[in-house]
């Protein structure tokens, strides 16, 4: 996102920041997340500081802080928006069109997995509760609609005669758990020194592996 300065350029310093107060061309909010995102996706949780997001920014040391209060309400923003994104790529992949239903399920992982590769930072934190405010209602929310996305597309399956008979939470989550320990093992390096392709197209061939050996 660029950050324009319309609040005047007369008497400030190139690269000076603005107060919280001062006139910001466009969202200021969301030019808060996208700057710590990117710091996260060079720094990791752990060392993101609220000071360096605003440096990134552009604007005053306290601005994150006033609009998200500390560094765990950035990080539950953060968190929130990437389960809303990930909903986005569920929703990309959604079973339909020939063959059995369980092929689309390789999909689902394939798009979870490249999910997480494209977005490390956010990936990082949604599922680290303990930097969060989990009690936080736009994160529950958001984190609630991305399991009812994947939930909704394996219930898809199983009325197309994919194991029918099983719960379909229990699948979901089975599903879930699959797709993510997938992602982890891939973006961490040790995927790739136990199975010969990590790559994207890789994953749908591990959740075919996993899935295909029983249709009911």
């Amino acid at each position: 996102m660029s950050i324009k300065d319309t609040a005047g350029s007369a008497g400030r310093r190139p690269g000076a920041s603005r107060a919280v107060g001062e006139h910001f061309a466009g969202d200021l909010r969301q030019a808060l997340l996208d700057a710590a995102v990117a710091t996260l996706d060079e720094v990791g949780a752990d060392k993101l500081s609220l000071r360096e997001v605003a440096r990134r920014a552009g604007v005053s040391h306290a601005a994150p802080a006033h609009h998200f209060t500390d560094k765990a309400g950035l990080l539950t923003a953060i968190a929130a928006e990437g389960f809303e994104i990930l909903v986005t790529y569920l929703a990309s992949a959604q079973p339909g069109g020939a063959g059995q239903p369980v092929d689309q399920l390789a999909v689902l992982g394939r798009a979870y997995a490249q999910f997480a590769e494209e977005n490390p930072g956010r990936f990082e934190v949604m599922f680290r509760p303990g930097l969060l405010r989990a009690d936080d209602l736009a994160f529950q929310r958001a984190g609630d609609a991305a399991f009812q996305a994947l939930r909704h597309q394996i219930a898809t399956c199983q009325s197309r005669g994919w194991r029918d008979r099983t719960p379909t939470d229990a699948l979901a989550a089975a599903a879930w758990a699959l797709a993510h320990g997938i992602a982890v093992l891939r973006m961490q390096g040790s995927l790739a020194r136990h199975y010969p392709d990590p790559s994207l197209g890789g994953v749908g061939q591990l959740v075919t592996a996993m899935t295909a050996t029983a249709q009911r």
